[in-house]
């Protein structure tokens, strides 16, 4: 809890210096609320695929449905919806993602599953870096994730920058606090989270890919890997249909999950 209370505060502090006294509210209270879902959807998740490239200061947002098909223990349908709010300053971003889904295993009933994640990132020099901290809470019974906190933070650099074609990668320092569905494993982790993101986007598609690379710091034996690709399509000036596929390697899953799982997932984005 103390980390939390940490990332609290310095977004508390960052907030009285710059923003106004109404946006100051705010923004605290819905970074408390995200902080307060117990739900997430699974053990890594890519940020990256939900940031919005905008040239203007201000408010922008997106807030989407899907289903999905996906292969852990059994074959899984669910149904999801994701709200995101994006803040762009001159020199700052803030990202506040918050994701419900209701997931139907083989045999089983509806499970509730989802994600909260806050992000800042900050312009260090005007052109290759930027710095970012982030807070993450998440929640997956389909994983036998009981709950899982992540915080922590680091470097990001620009690759390349065109109106047509960005890439960016990262190298992140991350605590991670997990514990099992029943709480007979609770482990505390010092990870590394790197990353390779890139984007190419044409006048009504948009392919974007990125992959994580997550090891432990004390044994690198224990890692994580995440591929995500997504395909958007734009149907009107405001909505577009989404198709994607993630594959995700864990070298020490929690007991009965095994190491590679995959979903396949299609929506609709709505951005305003």
């Amino acid at each position: 809890m103390s980390i939390i209370n940490y990332v609290l505060k310095f977004v508390q502090y960052k907030l009285i210096n710059s923003a106004g006294a109404i946006m100051k509210t705010f923004i605290l209270i819905l970074v408390i609320s995200i902080l307060s879902v117990h739900v997430l959807e699974s053990q890594v998740v890519n940020i990256e695929s939900r940031r919005m490239r905008t040239d203007t200061t201000g408010w922008t947002g997106n807030a989407g449905a899907s289903f999905q098909f996906s292969k852990s223990v059994d074959e899984i349908f669910d149904l999801g919806a994701l709200i995101h709010f994006q803040y762009k300053g001159k020199n700052d971003l803030w990202l506040f993602l918050n994701e419900l889904r209701m997931i139907k295993g083989a045999g089983t009933s509806f499970i509730n599953s989802g994600f909260a994640h806050v992000r800042y990132n900050r312009k260090i020099t005007k052109e290759m870096l930027r710095g970012e901290v982030f807070l993450q809470y998440q929640y997956n019974k389909a994983l036998e994730v009981g709950q899982r906190v992540l915080a922590g933070g680091g470097p990001r650099f620009k690759i390349i920058d065109t109106d047509m074609f960005r890439a960016y990668f990262a190298s992140l320092y991350m605590f991670e606090y997990q514990e099992s569905v029943d709480k007979t494993i609770i482990e505390r982790n010092h990870r590394t989270s790197s990353y390779l993101s890139f984007t190419l986007e044409l006048d009504k598609v948009e392919f974007s890919h990125t992959s994580y690379f997550q090891p432990n710091m004390r044994d690198v034996k224990d890692y994580r890997l995440l591929s995500q690709t997504d395909l958007k399509f734009k149907i009107f000036e405001n909505l577009k249909f989404k198709t994607g596929f993630n594959y995700r390697f864990d070298t020490r899953p929690f007991p009965g999950v095994p190491k590679t799982t995959y979903y396949l997932n299609n929506g609709l984005e709505f951005e305003f």
